[in-house]
């Protein structure tokens, strides 16, 4: 199992086809798809999210004649595992890149021709996040979530701290927060606004976790989160932590930090693009920036969060599958989806037509796609992940160990990996 996902070979030049007999062959796939419906598996969105996929699907269907029914799944995992198990899957369907490998390996995917569909023109980190070991392509990433560094410019401005003054380094955080939050105390009374919010999660985290060279899964996919390497850049966050200026938000009696940001309890968070339409809808009041994130141990870190389309390999509708995936994350289809979901493109060309970078805050998360560590670890990731949200919390609380916490951990997660192989 590895850790770190192969990079795509070198694409062979293909014969270059006349215009002429493009139109025609495009004209002719157009027309067979006339009365011809394509089932579609989402999850459900946001508000924001139904339009676009509806815009699409109306342009899709204006296009081609076919018609597009989308199946949304409440459990996804869960039922469309089902699906596949009854094969009733989708003609097409999300794949997030966390469960890729899982999904990878059941054979219930078709096998995309990276000429076909254009793989040169994604990402190649995002692109690799959807490729077998063996180099077999088996989804197109249809966008991708970065994390980046919010802040509430008024809320600083209140208690005589500037931008400028957030570090640029993790390891300078604990003295900048520190006297941050006595600030914020003085101003606002004790405990009522946290200088920075966090989420003990390891989409979060890994990137912490895994500095140095260390890693939370081995090759054979058994949790190592008890490692000492592991162990030791965890130890360093829960020593941020528990300064007390670094609250979850939960701890603040919120559901996210999207809320707690947005209600002025934090001065200072760590999230994704999506927060961006929420703070310019539901929360228009706040005066908010946004930086890079920080380095740790000299080297910039983000997360990045990407989902693809994949085929089902027993569809009888390949041919209009690679259709949609072709419209859906070309640079039409994908302006469409990126503008009104609030995602970034996972083509560069595209994001050069949207012109992302005069946007200050898409700006900034572009900027981290190149240095994101994606959300992506084998095939027992969710597992692992599982039995840390199990135990870590008590770690940062301080009653019990980094070590103590982490070893329970591994032993949960590789209890169960053992008995599901």
């Amino acid at each position: 199992m590895r850790k770190h996902f192969k990079k795509l070979t070198t694409l062979s030049m293909a014969a270059v086809l006349t215009l002429g007999s493009m139109a025609v062959t495009v004209q002719a796939e157009e027309a067979d798809f006339a009365g011809r419906t394509l089932n579609v598996g989402i999850w459900g969105g946001n508000d924001q999210e139904t339009a676009a996929l509806e815009k699409m699907k109306a342009e899709f269907e204006e296009k081609t004649g076919a018609e597009i029914v989308f199946k949304t799944y409440t459990d996804y995992n869960t039922q469309i595992q089902a699906d596949f198990i009854a094969k009733t899957a989708p003609d097409v369907f999300y794949i997030d890149a966390n469960v890729f490998p899982f999904y990878s390996s059941l054979g219930v995917m078709e096998p995309l021709d990276p000429e076909e569909m254009e793989a040169d023109q994604y990402y190649e980190n995002l692109l690799s996040a959807f490729t077998a070991e063996d180099g077999t392509l088996y989804c197109i990433p249809k966008d991708v979530s970065t994390l980046a560094t919010y802040y509430n410019k008024d809320i600083l401005d209140e208690v005589g701290v500037s931008p400028d003054d957030i570090p640029t380094a993790l390891e300078d955080y604990k003295d900048f927060l520190t006297d941050l939050q006595a600030k914020l105390d003085e101003k606002y009374g004790e405990g009522q606004v946290a200088a920075m919010t966090y989420n003990p999660e390891l989409s979060r985290q890994i990137y912490i976790l895994e500095e140095g060279g260390a890693s939370i899964i081995d090759e054979d996919g058994m949790a190592t989160l008890s490692s000492d390497g592991v162990v030791k850049n965890l130890e360093f966050y829960i020593d941020l932590v528990q300064t007390g200026a670094v609250k979850t938000p939960a701890d603040l009696g919120l559901g996210w930090n999207g809320e707690a940001f947005g209600v002025g309890k934090a001065a200072i968070m760590e999230e994704g693009n999506w927060v961006y339409g929420t703070l310019k809808t539901d929360y228009s009041d706040v005066n908010f920036g946004v930086k890079e994130m920080p380095t740790y141990n000299g080297n910039q870190h983000s997360m990045s969060f990407t989902v693809g389309y994949g085929i089902s390999s027993v569809t009888e509708e390949k041919e209009l599958a690679k259709e949609w995936i072709k419209y859906a994350t070309g640079e039409e289809g994908m302006q469409i989806w990126s503008s009104g979901a609030g995602c970034l493109p996972s083509r560069a060309a595209v994001a050069d037509t949207m012109d992302i970078l005069s946007d200050p805050v898409w700006a900034v998360h572009s900027k981290m796609i190149d240095v994101a560590t994606p959300w992506q670890r084998g095939t027992t990731l969710s597992i692992v992940d599982s039995a840390y949200k199990n135990f870590v919390p008590a770690a940062y609380k301080g009653e019990t160990g980094a070590k103590e916490a982490m070893e329970q951990a591994d032993k949960q997660a590789n209890s169960e990996i053992e008995n599901s192989i």
